[in-house]
């Protein structure tokens, strides 16, 4: 039989790693928040992925500016400063999320329950996929499609939520 102290040790051990982990690999709707300002300032107007990448210090987005030009561009985590920019001459596609459904689309992630911010990545259907931790450090994912962000949806006033 198993040593009952060891097994409790590693239980706790492992949901102390689970929340470091969360906090070392995900951000805060604060930080998340400065990045997207720095984003727009940097001309983005349009989103096809927001990625967390803490080895590297980095906020990695993917997106369009509003003459169509596509952007590939990493900042910093603490400042939003530019690391590193890549732009191309293309077109917006309609499918990608604009400011505004961004936001949208991660409040209604903090709203059904996550605290931290890991991934967001929306196809060329319409399928979003936010990835972050809730508030007890367990894994958050949440999928919606672009057609769920209509204004109207969030102001419908039903009780069911």
């Amino acid at each position: 039989m198993k040593n009952p102290w060891i097994l409790s040790a590693v239980a706790l051990g492992s949901g102390i790693s689970t929340g470091a982990m969360a906090d070392d690999t995900a951000l805060s709707y604060n930080q998340l928040n400065t990045l997207l300002n720095g984003a727009e300032r940097y001309g983005f107007s349009h989103y096809e992925k927001l990625d967390v990448d803490h080895d590297d210090n980095r906020f990695e987005i993917e997106g369009w500016r509003k003459d169509g030009w596509e952007l590939d561009v990493s900042m910093t985590l603490n400042d939003a400063t530019l690391m590193r920019e890549s732009q191309r001459k293309s077109n917006t596609p309609d499918w990608s999320l604009t400011g505004e459904e961004l936001r949208q689309a991660l409040a209604r992630a903090r709203d059904r329950g996550m605290q931290r911010f890991e991934e967001l990545e929306v196809d060329s259907d319409g399928h979003i996929e936010i990835e972050g931790y809730n508030g007890n450090q367990a894994k958050f994912d949440l999928e919606l499609h672009r057609e769920d962000l209509k204004p109207a949806d969030f102001n419908t006033g039903s009780a069911t939520g």
